[in-house]
């Protein structure tokens, strides 16, 4: 028996405590004195205060609250910070730099992996943080991704469709909040605050490339050149009012970090005995790295006066296509039958060919709203609708089992998603004969959200007349990977109703309380409640304890109850298999025991102590513990070649040879520290600034559920959960993250060093057979530097390098590694491109 951990208790007190329920606000204020009325009022602060003296709304709609005095812990980056660390044009990779509590995988050889990169926080899934932009709940992607490591199955928000030109500054919460901000909260927050400037503007340009020496290859790499042209222009609307509008486009070259081949024709069922493959032996075949980029931005921020009210809106658009590869496939494959067989319509003939994976990834934010005053109460109503698009083909690719008349190029797939948001806000103060006024804020919002996904071309999945056993056995379905078919299409949507309240206050000089609660309702996945207490009380002069409890959710995505894939390959004498992820509603899925997906639970608490014991010396460390039940992940692979032709169609399941699902059959823990310190002082004439950021998060498996009894009696064995979502779960990811920085300016000229240090991670794989094989790729430094000089007025040049010291991670050893190919594993958290070197320039007006 497993004994789960159910926090009802919690949910209970905190919504008798509460009295309702929570607002969705995270951001900044709209006035030093009085607080906003909404996520979106409070997102339009316009302050230029060091990060530890910026104020704050974080988790109560009160009064504004600085980073230092905040009851949970906050980081708070300014738009410079993110510029000067977003060389690649990504605001995911910039926030990793800076951030010690996020990381950002780089995926490679993936499919739409390799375009759409997941960001994480406190090393908890990417999909259980919330994205906001200008306080209001950002859109998600709209591919559960399959064949990434690192989030794979999940669809969180593409940071990187957010431009970086476009930031004033970005608030992390690092705490659960979803009861203040609903579903996706459980790691914490991202608030993403858009620029507002009525005059002026700015135009930048930056330019890097990669120059590295690989030990795996042992030459001078010169590759992944990137350039990034940016601008931004505000003006007046009426009195009060601005416009910002902007934009910016990346051209970015794709990198290499293959080995040198040693006889892997095995991989792609290359002949080991034909010479006309035996020839590219101790060639460069694969391309393992940083796909070919090219995409841009354009987006708004605007605000006016509407008589009395204010009216407000936002827009972000963005298109990024990315080419990158998949494995190298040999021109002399072996058939079904063993023999060897040269494939008439091989896109480069007998030089062997890699399918290039093509993603045109399209995104649109548009939002608006709203707010005033009305009887005594602030109010804020604004309607927000965001969408995804991913189109994803297959270039240079055949289909093996069509012969001749396959072509070489296919469309894989289409996905789309949508969400449309209405938010309505109120908050006013109370008296309740304390020092000063206490603050609720109430509110509601509805949600709408739908996913859709088209077919592939038939060819693309198509099980040609060559693909017959009796002939020549040749796989079936487009190279590199293979086409939804129809049966795998969807199209779903869902609705959400939430309501929410929060009540904070100065319940002494010293110390500050805050309780909340939400209800959420989802049209499929039903109730879910949320509460929230948090407390930060100064006992001695600029030293503080702070922490917090409270329970949050994570509703499954439409993705992923509705992502569907099927997989054509060859068994054991070379019968033909039909492999499915498929719906946990499909026939199929349920005939083995699968069930309709529960939101994720958890339970959080955090305390922490805050200290300013000097001018310009800021101190905090907050410890924390997380647990999750009812994980979404895939399960095993369930293997059905076992049941007879009669059993499998019974169940539904005639045309299959195994399936995959998504399951919530794990309960989670995570427990880590966080240690922020940062000190900004004159020095030499000048002004420096040092700062220490850390984080250790351990990830481990409380207990996995007991497979479905449908298995057993059809007699398929082995758990729910297999040894690679177990290394996915609690060892794919750094433990722990150090940076150490430090900035200096003088006059004209700045200079930045960074050190960061990367944890250990450990990867794993499953080939079948009882062969596992592991390695742990130990812990590295990265340097980053960075010099710059204001030639005149506002014009600034800047040179750095980013990796300076060309540092690598160990390379893979060889029963993982492709025969050679694969020298590096793209878990690794310091990347594989090594060195990163490059000049920028930038002119305000």
């Amino acid at each position: 028996m497993i004994l789960r951990y159910k926090p009802h208790l919690l949910q209970t007190t905190m919504m008798v405590a509460a009295a309702g329920l929570s607002s969705p606000a995270l951001a900044q204020a709209t006035d030093p004195v009085t607080p906003p009325t909404s996520a979106a009022q409070a997102a339009q602060v316009d302050t230029q205060q060091a990060p530890e003296d910026a104020i704050v709304v974080t988790g109560t709609r009160g009064a504004p609250r600085t980073v230092l005095d905040s009851p949970v812990p906050i980081d708070v980056l300014t738009g410079d910070q993110i510029s000067d660390a977003g060389t690649s044009g990504e605001v995911a990779q910039a926030l990793q730099l800076i951030t010690p509590s996020l990381n950002f995988p780089r995926q490679s050889n993936s499919g739409s992996g390799d375009a759409i990169r997941a960001a994480q926080l406190r090393g908890l899934s990417p999909d259980q943080t919330l994205v906001l932009v200008n306080g209001r709940r950002y859109h998600t992607t709209s591919t559960p991704n399959l064949e990434t490591k690192v989030g794979r199955g999940t669809t969180p928000v593409d940071l990187n469709t957010i431009p970086v030109n476009a930031i004033r500054r970005v608030e992390v919460l690092r705490d659960g909040a979803g009861a203040q901000y609903g579903s996706d909260a459980i790691a914490g927050v991202v608030n993403i605050v858009l620029d507002r400037l009525d005059s002026g503007g700015s135009v930048g340009i930056s330019h890097g490339l990669n120059i590295t020496e690989p030990g795996a290859i042992d030459e001078t790499l010169r590759d992944g050149r990137t350039t990034v042209l940016d601008a931004k222009l505000g003006t007046k609307l009426g009195t009060d009012g601005f416009l910002t509008v902007g934009g910016d486009y990346i051209w970015q070259e794709g990198t290499n970090r293959a080995g040198f081949d040693e006889g892997g024709q095995f991989l792609t069922g290359g002949s080991y005995t034909d010479p006309r493959n035996d020839r590219f032996f101790g060639e460069r075949l694969f391309k393992v790295g940083d796909p070919k980029v090219r995409g841009g931005h354009l987006w708004l921020n605007s605000e006016a006066a509407l008589g009395d009210a204010t009216a407000y809106a936002t827009a972000i658009f963005h298109s990024r296509k990315a080419r990158g590869s998949n494995f190298f496939r040999w021109p002399v494959i072996v058939d079904g039958n063993g023999n060897d067989y040269l494939p008439p319509n091989l896109p480069n003939g007998l030089d062997g060919f890699r399918p290039e994976g093509v993603v045109r990834n399209r995104d649109l934010s548009i939002s608006g709203g709203v707010r005033g005053d009305v009887g005594g109460w602030k109010l804020d109503g604004s309607l927000s609708y965001g969408r995804n698009w991913i189109n994803y083909r297959l270039e240079e690719s055949i289909n093996y089992s069509l012969g001749a008349a396959s072509p070489n190029e296919f469309l894989i797939a289409k996905i789309r998603s949508d969400q449309l948001l209405a938010n309505l806000d109120a908050t006013r103060e109370l008296s309740f004969g304390l020092a000063e006024p206490a603050t609720l804020a109430i509110g509601a919002e509805f949600r709408r959200e739908s996913w859709k996904s088209t077919p592939g071309d038939p060819a693309s999945y198509a099980v040609g007349p060559l693909a017959d056993p009796a002939t020549l056995g040749l796989q079936p379905g487009s190279q590199g990977a293979q086409g939804l078919t129809p049966e795998d299409s969807r199209d779903i949507n869902r609705t959400v109703l939430a309501a929410y309240a929060e009540l904070s206050a100065n319940l002494a000089p010293t110390l500050f309380g805050v309780v909340a609660g939400r209800v959420e309702r989802y049209s499929d996945a039903g109730t879910s409640l949320a509460g929230k207490a948090a407390f930060r009380w100064e006992f001695a002069p600029d030293i503080a304890l702070r922490g917090s409890v409270s329970n949050s959710f994570k509703a499954p995505s439409l993705g992923q109850r509705g992502i569907s894939t099927t997989v054509l390959t060859f068994g054991e004498g070379g019968v033909l298999r039909r492999v499915g992820t498929l719906p946990v509603d499909s026939p199929a899925a349920r005939a083995l025991g699968a069930s309709d997906l529960d939101p994720e639970k958890s339970f959080n608490l955090s305390v922490g102590l805050t200290a300013s014991p000097l001018r310009g010396l800021r101190l905090s460390v907050d410890a924390f513990r997380i647990l999750v039940d009812n994980r979404i992940t895939l399960s095993e692979r369930f293997d059905l070649t076992g049941l007879t032709p009669a059993q499998r169609t019974a169940l539904g399941l005639g045309t299959y040879d195994a399936i995959n699902f998504f399951t919530n059959a794990v309960d989670l823990k995570t427990r880590g520290i966080e240690a922020v310190a940062d000190y900004r002082t004159g020095f030499a004439g000048g002004s420096l600034g040092v700062n220490l950021g850390y984080s250790y998060a351990k990830n481990s498996i409380r207990s996995v559920d007991a497979p479905p009894p449908e298995l057993a009696a059809n007699g398929i064995s082995g758990g729910l959960i297999g040894l690679e979502e177990t290394n996915t779960l609690t060892t794919a990811v750094p433990r722990t993250k150090l940076i150490l920085g430090a900035d200096y300016e003088l006059n004209r000229f700045g200079g930045l060093l960074r050190a960061t240090r990367f944890g250990s991670v450990t990867r794993v794989f499953d080939f079948g057979g009882g062969f596992t094989p592991s390695q742990k790729i130990p812990a590295q430094w990265s340097v980053d530097a960075e010099v710059s000089y204001k030639l005149f007025g506002e014009t600034t040049l800047a040179i750095g390098a980013n990796n300076l010291f060309d540092n690598y991670p160990d390379q893979s050893i060889p029963d993982i590694n492709g025969a050679g190919n694969l020298a590096y594993d793209i878990l690794s958290p310091i990347g594989i491109n090594g060195r990163f070197v490059y000049a920028r320039a930038r002119v305000n007006f």
